[in-house]
């Protein structure tokens, strides 16, 4: 059950982005299938086979000769939040762990789908499927799909990226969006897989980075840390020498640099959210850029 301190935000978090969502004045999306008794895009004279009932006789008084309306036909598309639930998420380092904060994010999104009357599903994975919520419409499912997120008990630990990609991909017959949250600890050799490069080239793939400040650096002071890999159960103790936090650093910043290079070359917008910092303006912004491209 989700904390009462948390369901309070959650609720002024929906009527945040709806408010935000509809403020951006920004449409349901469209696609250039040509339909009757949608929204209106231009004329085209009238030819033998055209609908008469869609003659704009005021145009054809104008010009002469009858002229009938094109119209464009809506497309209705969907988002999949797609959640990593593998133990490596459970990290906290400050007050605020990076599952709580794909919460938050999974929130945002379900919220702002169902303001634009989008179906939202979810698929929370580690190295098996844990979640499998279908798409469906309206707020009370976008907050199913919350409560699911947090009532979830993973059965296990460990990540393996290729299977969402793989499950989603005999799945989605449509144009989807998909929002794959995740602090990408272990990648392996899923950027190569057919699965993600199929989804990356037929829907709109869209990485969200969860971080923490200890994947960029180490904390200050001195002395020694004991760290666990929550995946794997494996432990080292470390030196928290001034060396060793440089050479810590220059890791983390060359594993994101790949990350991005990864992204870059799959052709995916993505965003890095830290869980130390704010991230509703950035993800509502990421959500409504993504509307106006399509």
């Amino acid at each position: 059950m989700i904390p009462r301190e948390l369901m309070e935000e959650l609720r002024y978090l929906e009527i945040y982005t709806r408010k935000a969502v509809r403020d951006h004045h920004v449409g349901d999306y469209r696609s250039p299938l040509r339909g009757r008794g949608f929204e209106f895009d231009h004329h085209k004279r009238y030819q033998h086979g055209d609908d008469y009932r869609q003659i704009d006789w005021n145009a054809t008084a104008r010009m002469g000769y009858p002229y009938v309306k094109r119209d464009f036909e809506e497309k209705e598309l969907s988002a999949v939040i797609i959640a990593d639930l593998s133990r490596s998420m459970d990290f906290a380092s400050g007050d605020g762990s990076k599952r709580e904060l794909l919460v938050r994010i999974a929130a945002t999104l379900a919220f702002s789908a169902a303001t634009d009357n989008m179906k939202v599903g979810l698929l929370g994975f580690t190295d098996r499927i844990e979640l499998d919520l279908p798409l469906k419409k309206g707020p009370a499912h976008s907050w199913r799909v919350v409560e699911a997120l947090w009532d979830a008990k993973p059965r296990s630990t460990r990540t393996n990226f290729a299977l969402p990609f793989e499950h989603l991909l005999t799945r989605l017959t449509t144009s989807t969006l998909l929002f794959l949250i995740s602090d990408f600890v272990q990648l392996e050799n899923s950027f190569h897989s057919h699965a993600l490069r199929h989804l990356a080239r037929k829907h709109d793939l869209m990485p969200v980075v969860i971080e923490d400040q200890w994947d960029t650096a180490l904390p200050g002071g001195q002395g020694f840390v004991r760290l666990r890999d929550a995946e794997s159960g494996g432990a080292m103790v470390l030196n928290l020498s001034r060396h060793n936090k440089s050479i810590y650093r220059t890791l983390m910043l060359e594993r994101k640099v790949g990350l991005q290079r990864s992204f870059y070359n799959l052709n995916l917008d993505h965003l890095f959210l830290r869980v130390d910092a704010p991230y509703l303006e950035s993800l509502l912004g990421f959500f409504l850029a993504r509307k106006r491209r399509k």
